[in-house]
């Protein structure tokens, strides 16, 4: 059955920044005590741009924080950190497209974990996963073709098809473009101010 979407990124596109990048302040202002772990995480990056390491390798070690936090901490986190960096204009693009029919995905390189937490009409989140609430990464990193693979996996168990000519993409950036081809309207988010122009 073809259907419109709206398939939406997250970090710099639905709000100024990254997410994770907050997640971690969010944590070390609770747990000061616990910031030493930012030395493994330190190593970690080093061994990634070294080429001695992996990316993932690095990104688990930044959520070694949702092993310390609560799903109340989580839903804390996004209502506080999330929802107040809102790119308020994306968002209202975003129940404009729910209004018109379209099927809202949000589609993330960020954990599923507190995507979920969101407070917005989405019908469908695809994040990096992760082992329930740790920081071990259970599936490839949600980004580039990866976005494409999982949508659709996702369409095919629904039996589901994209109807291209009116169906919408938005992101902040080119290795979105593979998710970005899968409709006719694609627009970019400026980083700046959250300014949506024709991709």
């Amino acid at each position: 059955m073809k259907k419109a979407f709206a398939f939406f990124d997250f970090d710099n596109t639905l709000i100024k920044g990254d997410s994770i990048f907050y997640l971690v302040l969010f944590f070390y202002k609770r747990y000061p005590l616990k910031s030493y772990r930012l030395l493994y995480s330190a190593w970690c990056f080093f061994k990634w741009k070294c080429h001695l390491g992996s990316f993932l390798s690095f990104k688990a070690s930044l959520l070694y924080v949702l092993d310390d936090l609560t799903q109340e901490q989580l839903h804390q986190f996004y209502q506080q950190e999330c929802v107040s960096r809102y790119y308020l204009h994306v968002v209202e693009t975003l129940y404009q497209r729910k209004q018109e029919g379209c099927l809202i995905y949000l589609v993330s390189a960020s954990p599923e974990v507190y995507l979920r937490e969101t407070d917005l009409p989405v019908d469908v989140i695809i994040g990096t996963q992760t082992d329930g609430k740790s920081h071990r990464i259970i599936s490839e990193n949600c980004s580039k073709e990866e976005k494409v693979h999982r949508i659709m996996e996702d369409l095919n168990q629904k039996g589901l098809e994209i109807d291209y000519e009116h169906s919408y993409g938005y992101s902040d950036s080119e290795s979105d473009l593979p998710m970005l081809r899968l409709v006719k309207h694609r627009f970019r988010i400026h980083r700046q101010n959250g300014e949506i122009d024709p991709f």
